[in-house]
């Protein structure tokens, strides 16, 4: 059974423990709750304070958003006025009340039974001696005597104020808590099928046995009160979580002044440097560039303040939710407890059912461009740009004739789709870049595709190599090389045979470990499961030559034929489009292979023209800069585990590079 007595150092006249105190303090008005009314995340207000907060929203308001939290509260016809109050709230608050009175041993508590009889002034009234919990009256010596004289009055719990003050006895009593649709009934039963505590006729009418599951209101507040423990504690977590955001994103705020101020200096010297003939020219740009680089700043810090008051107002409701979990299964009677149960464990449940993005990485940099010689101006769509990685090559190795698709191992191997003249092979390389094994391509296999040129390969996570070239098929390999089987890629209803002249070529494992396969022939792409069952299929606006699948479950897909990156969904619809890097013409963007990192980096590699590797932001498309351009004819990318290097095929080596953010 909960206790319904507190202890002396509970009972001190003045409160220490800040939790139970800001659970009986409105946060609008800072100060002790005054005919408190609680909403559905739990928070509890004023009801003077709530009435003038949904005023400013007009007439015919059907729901409140929390002041604190912003968690919306369905309201009555009747408004903020008929929502209820926590049980247990309601009580700490007026026993927090007698705390203060009692406190002052200087004022005279008068007493209230002589007030209630005509008798207001001072000199009428006498000074109080006790207090009755029954009445909720203190009572002078003569009103005592009366109280306990009167036989409807003489069983009531009289205590002495001297008796309170000590902390030996309990400020207030639980309450006889009773029905509201049966008057004078007791609320002795509980509904776990409803989860509200009922009375004996309720049990018997509008909660009857069997379709309602019954039990006795002490053992089902008991079972409850560990049932909100539990979930209290698990909560912790999300706590935690919930800080490391709000510190994360504080810490953005001030990168992004940060960024903004050194866009600032370096748009002031640029002005300096200007030659004094193109000075008006130059300040008609730079209030320009100045005051788009103010809306960039300003729409931006609205963005993340957003954030942060949005992850402020969850962590708000959490620690309500916990504060009054914890208090009221240590110090809550079995009504407060059984009352309060689904609200507090639906709230629990539902705050730890939110996702939880991971903290945004650190900030780049504001980028301007050139519009006229020596007239810098900022973009006329001013961005912040990711973080440019740069890459330093730290390995070379390996003898290969025409380097496509590559993969990295967890142990840090790499594997490497090549061909020649007559050898068909896929090679696999130490992570010391040492030759350990070659897979032939053509072991077992007969009739169109027995000797294909391997194109992409990748590495299932069930230990088995998949990879395409030239073929219709989709081939499958054990992890020691030895061929398994192949499929068609097309769907059911077009099912291509031998004589298909369908050629396959990209290849990539989605987040669901299922195989993205790209038909360049048909402008076709399919995802399969390991087996070869097909899942869909779509066609795409280009030749997928390469793939890259990315954590949105989205597909990118190259095509050096077309010039042209795209990243589709799974409709085949283009969401977003890669355009050639700054400074590259059409005609010098060859494409071939891609790969994303979880955090949204593209990387692209370019095997003709302006050969390089180039980086671009998966949100928008943006360009972010040349991560090497130490690289001959680059085919084939892949990153790490730990996404720390990138493996690029430069067709007759393998290259690795490591990456570091500038």
């Amino acid at each position: 059974m909960a206790a319904a007595m507190i202890t002396e150092a509970e009972a001190s006249i003045t409160p220490k423990d800040s939790r139970a105190e800001d659970l009986i303090h409105c946060s609008i008005c800072r100060k002790l709750l005054q005919d408190p009314r609680s909403l559905s995340c739990l928070h509890s207000f004023c009801l003077k304070c709530l009435q003038q907060h949904i005023e400013s929203a007009g007439k015919g308001v059907t729901s409140l958003s929390c002041p604190t939290c912003s968690t919306e509260t369905k309201l009555s016809s009747g408004g903020v006025a008929d929502l209820g109050v926590i049980a247990f709230v309601s009580r700490q608050r007026n026993e927090r009340l007698i705390r203060e009175k009692l406190a002052d041993e200087d004022a005279k508590i008068m007493c209230t039974n002589c007030e209630e009889a005509g008798d207001t002034s001072s000199s009428g009234r006498s000074k109080a001696v006790t207090r009755c919990f029954e009445c909720d009256e203190y009572l002078c010596e003569s009103c005592t005597k009366m109280h306990k004289t009167f036989k409807l009055l003489k069983h009531h719990p009289l205590f002495t104020l001297d008796e309170l003050r000590s902390g030996k006895v309990p400020l207030s009593l639980p309450d006889q808590n009773t029905c509201q649709k049966h008057k004078g009934e007791i609320l002795m039963f509980y509904c776990e099928t409803c989860d509200v505590p009922i009375c004996s006729k309720c049990a018997v009418i509008a909660h009857r046995h069997p379709e309602h599951k019954q039990a006795e209101l002490d053992n089902a507040a008991a079972e409850r009160s560990k049932t909100i423990q539990e979930l209290e504690k698990e909560s912790a977590q999300i706590a935690i979580k919930i800080d490391e955001l709000i510190a994360s994103n504080e810490e953005l705020v001030l990168q992004l002044k940060e960024v903004s101020s050194e866009a600032n200096t370096e748009l002031d010297k640029t002005r300096d440097s200007v030659k004094k003939q193109m000075l008006e020219i130059l300040e008609k740009a730079y209030k320009e560039s100045k005051d788009k680089l103010k809306e960039f700043k300003e729409k931006n810090l609205t963005m993340l303040r957003n954030k942060s008051d949005e992850l402020n107002g969850r962590r708000s409701r959490l620690q309500i939710t916990r504060m009054l979990a914890k208090d009221v299964t240590q110090k809550g009677t079995e009504y407060e407890i059984a009352a309060v149960y689904a609200s507090v464990t639906s709230s629990l449940k539902e705050l730890s059912e939110q996702k939880l993005e991971t903290p945004a990485p650190k900030l780049g940099k504001v980028k301007f461009r050139m519009i006229k010689p020596g007239l810098p101006v900022m973009n006329t769509l001013l961005e912040l740009y990711p973080p440019e990685m740069k890459m330093n090559e730290v390995k070379e190795f390996g003898n290969l004739v025409n380097g496509r698709g590559i993969v990295c191992t967890e142990t840090g191997s790499i594997m490497v789709a090549n061909f020649s003249g007559s050898e068909f092979y896929y090679h696999v390389y130490s992570d010391k870049g040492e030759l350990s094994s070659k897979i032939s391509t053509s072991s077992g296999i007969t009739g169109r595709g027995s000797a294909s040129s391997p194109w992409c390969i990748v590495l299932h996570p069930n230990g088995r190599i998949f990879g395409t070239g030239n073929t219709q098929h989709v081939k499958q390999y054990q992890g020691d090389g030895t061929y398994v089987n192949r499929y068609s890629t097309l769907s059911p209803d077009n099912v291509a045979s031998d004589a298909d002249d369908s050629t396959v070529q990209g290849l990539a494992i989605d987040n669901d470990d299922n195989l993205i396969v790209g038909n360049v022939t048909k402008k076709y792409v399919s995802i399969k499961k390991p087996d070869g069952t097909h899942i869909t299929s779509m066609h795409v606006p280009i030749k997928p030559w390469f793939i890259s699948a990315t954590s949105a479950d989205n597909i990118i897909i190259s095509s050096y034929e077309e010039r042209a990156v795209h990243v589709i969904d799974r409709t085949g619809k283009v969401l977003i489009t890669f355009n050639p890097p700054d400074g590259v013409d059409q005609a010098a963007w060859n494409p071939t292979g891609i790969c994303c990192s979880k955090d949204g980096n593209v990387f692209i590699a370019n095997y003709q023209g302006r050969v390089g590797v180039y980086q671009y932001d998966l949100k928008g498309g943006k360009y972010i800069g040349c991560n090497t351009n130490d690289v001959t004819q680059p085919w084939g990318l892949a990153l790490s585990k730990d996404e720390k290097k990138l493996a690029v095929a430069d067709n007759t080596r393998v290259k690795i590079f490591e990456i570091k953010i500038e």
